[in-house]
């Protein structure tokens, strides 16, 4: 038997909650002042779940919200009332509730709400679901994914690249109400516009050419669930547009439909850009930013939280040393080495570093058994060194020639370091592994034909000016670097 209090000075509130949940397994109690409500939580049999009304007629609900959370660790305390929005929403739960609800009530839905808060209470308890670290920054994020996860609320997770970011949305879901539900991820890095909307909504048969049946969206896929919206600053301002209505409305339509549907999910989004600047520059539109900013959880950086870098380098160790029957253990240079290292790539860099090195040791992993840069020291923290990702290309140098003629193309500029990166990028990827096509296209997340069009490009520019650099290196006489 559950046992719920309810703090409420309308007695018809307790009446319905009653009615609604009866036949349940659940004992509810109604109080209707704020003394009363702490009266009970001092008592030596807690609820499992409080239904605490900010509107009551001795005290604030706010104090009595900040007691009850000081009172009694672990105990789900949900708002209602009946003047919601989502400024006191957010506000309360940073101030300790679990979730917010707002009167009338519907039946089906309170009825599951509060199945979804004492189950996921049950179930969830103090697991991160193998994110690893005890710095205190992620101890401060840990302590935000277990207050907000319960919470129906939009949450954006902002950090850079490879701080596993999809790791905290999974979390998230997991210590939700709707962890029976789907986890549904999509990530807009890799997709174009027309691909985007597609994976999104869904279309219909016959809706563009090729469309030869129905196809069901991340939104419908989701339906109960969560969906996770990864790198959002990628969307095109007309994607941005259906998505805000989406979220708004609640209610989507397939490509080439004309039929509305209801659609119930929680919305995890997660950018490696300050979309605040995005905004500023005009490639974001500022209400759905807004819509996405219910709360914005900070993932640090690895180079943030260097006391766990020990932590992640014995964890990745233990795991493949395992899927590689292995028995690695680490030399103290070596770990010198990786504990001096800056990590821009993150969690993820260091992962594959240590993937590597317990491939190629055969006993102890040695410092010889890691990357030339590593060894070296010759790295670079972002923004601190670009001409070493654009070699060749003098930052200074370009600004200081456009002030004296007069003009900067931008585009052409950003257009020419993206492209010399993108080469570096392969050429580096190509050198330093013995991986066929296939496996470097999997390896950089890109198709094996955009691959080859790729190397087949570079070498085509190589060759109409071999004088701008290294040739592209080939294999054993193969019009392509790699084997098919």
């Amino acid at each position: 038997m559950h046992r719920i209090l309810l703090v409420d000075d309308e007695r018809d509130v307790g009446r319905i909650i009653t009615e609604f949940l009866s036949g349940e397994n659940y004992e509810i109690e109604q109080v209707t002042t704020g003394r009363e409500a702490m009266s009970r939580m001092r008592e030596e049999r807690h609820p499992d779940i409080v239904l605490l009304d900010l509107n009551l007629p001795d005290v604030d609900g706010m104090d009595i919200l900040r007691e009850m959370k000081d009172a009694v660790k672990g105990v789900p305390i949900v708002v209602i009332t009946g003047n919601g929005s989502i400024e006191t929403a957010v506000r309360s739960i940073k101030m300790g509730a679990t979730d917010f609800v707002q009167k009338p009530f519907r039946y089906n839905d309170f009825r599951r709400f509060i199945t979804g808060v004492i189950s996921a209470r049950e179930r969830s308890g103090n697991d991160h679901y193998g994110i690893m670290g005890s710095s205190p920054q992620m101890r401060k994020v840990f302590r935000l994914v277990d207050k907000f996860a319960l919470s129906d609320i939009t949450i954006l997770l902002q950090g850079e690249s490879g701080t596993g970011k999809e790791l905290f949305a999974r979390a998230i879901h997991r210590k939700s109400k709707r962890r029976d539900g789907p986890f549904v991820p999509l990530d807009c890095a890799a997709l174009s516009e027309t691909l985007i909307e597609n994976e999104l909504f869904g279309h219909e048969k016959g809706a563009f050419t090729g469309a030869t049946e129905r196809k069901i969206g991340k939104f419908e896929r989701a339906q109960g669930g969560t969906l996770f919206i990864d790198e959002i600053e990628n969307l095109s301002p007309s994607n941005q547009a259906k998505l805000l209505r989406a979220v708004e409305e609640k209610q989507i339509e397939r490509v080439g439909g004309t039929k509305a549907i209801k659609v119930d999910v929680r919305i995890v989004a997660a950018s490696n850009v300050q979309l605040t600047e995005l905004i500023n520059r005009g490639g974001f539109r500022k209400d759905l930013f807004y819509r996405f900013n219910q709360m914005t959880i900070a993932i640090p950086s690895l180079r943030e939280r260097e006391k766990d870098v020990d932590v992640l380098i014995r964890h990745f160790m233990c795991a493949y040393s395992g899927e590689f029957e292995k028995d690695a253990h680490i030399s103290e240079e070596a770990s010198r080495l990786l504990n001096a290292y800056p990590w821009p790539g993150n969690v993820r860099e260091l992962e594959n570093v240590v993937k590597s090195a317990v491939i190629l040791a055969d006993g102890d992993i040695l410092a010889e058994h890691l990357p030339d840069f590593i060894r070296s020291g010759s790295f670079s923290l972002p923004g601190e060194a670009e001409n070493c990702f654009f070699p060749g290309i003098k930052v200074e140098e370009e600004i200081e020639k456009g002030l004296r003629e007069g003009t900067l193309d931008l585009k052409a500029l950003i257009k020419k370091w993206s492209d010399r990166l993108e080469e570096t990028v392969i050429r580096n990827v190509m050198e330093r592994s013995n991986l066929n096509m296939v496996r470097v296209a999997q390896f950089l997340n890109i198709d094996p034909k955009t691959l080859r069009a790729k190397i087949s490009q570079i070498r085509s520019d190589r060759s109409r000016n071999p004088l701008s650099g290294n040739q592209f290196p080939k294999r054993g006489g193969d019009s392509l670097p790699f084997s098919e």
